[in-house]
């Protein structure tokens, strides 16, 4: 199952309500998605990070890992992240990719000792550390096209859908039906309203050219307050407190090349139709029989939110060589603002003429959509080992995230189905999924050193065929005076599929069309640092 198909159901979705609480569905997920970043050098080992301590990076992964530093730390982190798509849609392949350069972490530890000179260094409470950091934990930069020849349905067929359903002919389906000339009614089925496309290209080929875009914009970061302390070089404690903002834009536009029935395709169809009655009242439906169309359906999306999230932090020295850790994150509770237009346009062309001879386009009033709402992300629980060797360490973690525990809220009183349906659309589309990480460090001598690392996501979907994994290797230097510089390659592979519409696939008796995508995400992450 795609995972469209999935979070949006077969029944209706397009027009201003139906997209608007699709959109919503798969936002919470969104916005629910991002790492723990921090430095190249954790990013290199997979970013598991549950058992270690004593990098920039403990400050947004485990705040425990602060209580390891016994000198003060800055670093500063940049990447570059090239984020390209495969596709293929009925048998076309398509590539397309976007490139971002961004500040990816900045952060500091204060090593606040708490012992006196000539007091035991062993023994009790040695530390309470302060960390500070900017995360971009996520970056929506993408850009999505794929595009062929659809011989099974059209998006009409979607369009008909949503007028057929409950109170489906209120405002949008209305004006679609009145103004597009798309639409025939037949009264004597249960689903009267059909389109009348009849299933060929401009040049008379089988089949519908059927071209989708989208475009996405945006970043997750967040800023993060933690303190960690070290009890006798053995038990690590931490907490952290996290303030997210996240800013998200998405502008998708499919497009849809086909031709109208003519008169004897139509008679075949519905020999009572509106479309083929004489008299000048029928005129304007008479003459959108054997046209050519091109039919677009735009969507723009403007979404902005903050929220607040804390952490609690354990990491325990069994033996001077090998800990585990612990961490418990809480739900981010975010407020969010959201603002999307949908608009229908359609064109009919008479054969072999590149000029429109009729023009309709839907109007803004009946695409557009605002609502403030509160989400909760998933909550996380992670554990941790890592040993440490003579020349190097390696560590693993295994990561708990509830994503059927997300919660769509407080969307006010006049949304209060909305508010129902959110919840019951999570609960049915997603589920808790475990993640897991490894990744080692080998020192080569004094100075360098190199580290390699493996991620695997589980999957958030109950129904739907989705796979993420993200392999990495880096390098790292001591430059003397405190000073470090680290650099770091990952590559992030997901799989998954992706319909531009959904139909009632049982009414219809054919499958929504889906796109194969694989989506690589290659950074280059480069931190420099210094400890004083």
């Amino acid at each position: 199952m795609t995972i469209k198909k999935l979070l949006f159901g077969t029944a209706f979705l397009i027009g201003a309500a139906g997209t608007a609480q699709a959109q919503y569905t798969k936002d919470v997920l969104l916005f629910s998605q991002g790492d723990n970043g921090g430095t190249a050098r954790f990013k290199a080992m997979g970013n598991a990070s549950t058992a270690l301590g004593g990098d920039i990076s403990s400050i947004t992964g485990n705040p425990a890992g602060l209580g390891y530093f016994n000198q003060s730390d800055i670093s500063v982190t940049g990447r570059y992240l090239n984020n390209k798509n495969k596709t293929d849609y009925f048998g076309q392949n398509t590539i397309s990719s976007k490139n971002n350069f961004n500040l990816d972490n900045a952060g500091i530890v204060f090593h606040l000792p708490t012992y006196r000179n000539g007091g035991n260094l062993e023994t009790g409470w040695l530390n309470f550390n302060v960390g500070i950091a900017y995360n971009r934990n996520y970056v929506y930069n993408n850009l999505l096209q794929y595009s062929g020849i659809n011989t099974d349905n059209s998006i009409s067929h979607a369009y008909a859908d949503q007028l057929n359903s409950p109170n489906g002919m209120n405002g949008w389906g209305q004006e679609i039906y009145n103004n597009s000339y798309l639409f025939d009614f037949d009264k004597a089925y249960q689903n009267p309203y059909n389109p009348i496309v009849a299933g060929a290209n401009f040049d008379g080929r089988n089949g519908l050219k059927q071209v989708n875009s989208i475009l996405e914009k945006g970043s997750k970061s967040e800023s993060v307050l933690s303190f960690g302390a070290n009890y006798s070089n053995k038990l690590y404690l931490g907490a952290a407190l996290g303030f997210t903002a996240f800013s998200y834009d998405n502008s998708s536009w499919f497009t849809e090349y086909g031709q109208t029935m003519n008169v004897a395709q139509m008679t075949k169809a519905n020999p009572k139709s509106d479309f083929l009655k004489p008299g000048a009242e029928y005129a304007s439906k008479r003459e959108m029989l054997d046209k050519d169309y091109e039919l677009y359906d735009d969507y723009a999306q403007v979404t902005d939110g903050t929220g607040v999230d804390f952490k609690l932090g354990v990491i325990y020295k069994f033996t001077p060589t090998f800990s585990m850790g612990f961490t418990a994150k809480s739900p981010t509770f975010m407020s969010v603002r959201d603002e999307s237009y949908s608009n229908s346009e359609f064109r009919y062309f008479k054969p072999n003429e590149d000029k429109s001879f009729k023009e309709y386009r839907t109007s803004d009033k009946a695409g557009y959509s605002y609502l403030e709402y509160n989400m909760n992300t998933p909550y996380k629980l992670s554990v941790g080992a890592s040993q440490v060797f003579s020349s190097g360490l390696i560590t693993a973690d295994v990561e708990w995230v509830d994503y059927g525990a997300m919660r769509f809220k407080d969307a006010g009183a006049a949304n209060k189905t909305l508010e129902k349906d959110m919840n019951q659309n999570i609960k049915n589309a997603y589920q808790g999924a475990f993640n897991a990480r490894i990744g080692g460090e080998v020192l080569f001598d004094n100075v360098f050193s190199g580290r390699a690392g493996f991620n695997y996501s589980g999957n958030p979907y109950k129904n739907a065929d989705y796979t993420n994994y993200t392999a990495s290797v880096g390098i790292g230097a001591k430059l003397g005076r405190g000073m470090y510089i680290d650099l770091t390659g990952a590559y992030n592979a997901v799989n998954y599929k992706e319909s531009p519409y959904t139909i009632d696939e049982d009414f219809w008796n054919t499958a929504s069309p889906a796109a194969d995508i694989k989506n690589q995400r290659t950074n280059v992450v480069l931190t420099i640092g210094s400890k004083f």
